[in-house]
């Protein structure tokens, strides 16, 4: 009896996604400036820098994945590519379809672009069409809310305005289920995991903050990728935050 109680235990305070025992890395972009253009940190990065940073991925051997792989992989054990890695981007910059977009088909790479619905058509901002051929590429369209919110300790959020509305509104775009979000600032809490579950979710990605104990596969983690990170630079940041 005092065994079944430990097992029993021991599964409680597993997350919804320990089946798995590696973390898959997921790197997270903003802003990416055309060829010759802005700085290289945490919220900005040059296209050539960029550019850099994918063929130092290929060269290394390492495989894109998408959200539905990474999902069965957590939930289910199913088994991925040598050296898989998740590239995502928030935000909608038009150059997440100008910049970003072919030099990840230079390297037979797909990624999940995480959509916030007000600025979409809007100046510096991707156009319905432009996030429509994304998902006709082959890459995943997700959501980051209409108006990007701090999520964390919100009381009064407006649930289908910023989460049930968005996600219609892509679907719509792209002809496609919208199942994958992430939070704005990388902020989240129960609550809110609460709302995207109803909605029809069936993850979301963090970057601030620990797992949910019952809920981790509505916290996976991210990380921002540094534009200075180059070979062997990239490669050892996601060791030492995914190990």
């Amino acid at each position: 009896m005092k065994l079944l109680s430990f097992f029993v235990g021991i599964f409680y305070i597993m997350p919804s996604y320990a089946i798995a025992q590696v973390k898959v890395p997921v790197l997270c972009y903003h802003n990416i400036s055309l060829e010759d253009e802005g700085p290289d940190n945490l919220m900005h990065i040059k296209g050539k820098s960029f550019d850099k940073q994918m063929k130092c991925l290929y060269d290394s051997g390492y495989h894109t994945i998408l959200p539905d792989q990474l999902y069965n992989y957590y939930k289910n054990g199913t088994s991925l590519p040598s050296k898989p890695v998740v590239i995502t981007f928030d935000d909608s910059h038009d150059t997440h379809f100008t910049v970003a977009a072919p030099i990840l088909k230079k390297y037979g790479f797909k990624g999940i672009f995480f959509v916030m619905t007000v600025p979409i058509g809007k100046k510096g901002y991707m156009t319905a069409a432009q996030i429509k051929m994304l998902a006709d590429m082959g890459h995943v369209i997700g959501c980051h809310t209409w108006d990007h919110p701090h999520l964390k300790g919100t009381s009064g959020l407006d649930v289908e305005k910023e989460i049930r509305h968005p996600k219609q509104a892509l679907e719509k775009i792209t002809g496609q289920p919208v199942q994958y979000f992430a939070y704005p600032f990388g902020e989240w809490n129960e609550t809110v995991i609460g709302q995207l579950k109803v909605s029809g979710f069936k993850a979301a990605f963090r970057l601030t903050g620990k797992n949910s104990e019952e809920n981790g596969i509505f916290t996976i983690e991210r990380i921002m990728v540094d534009g200075s990170w180059v070979c062997p630079g990239l490669p050892s940041e996601m060791k030492r935050a995914f190990k």
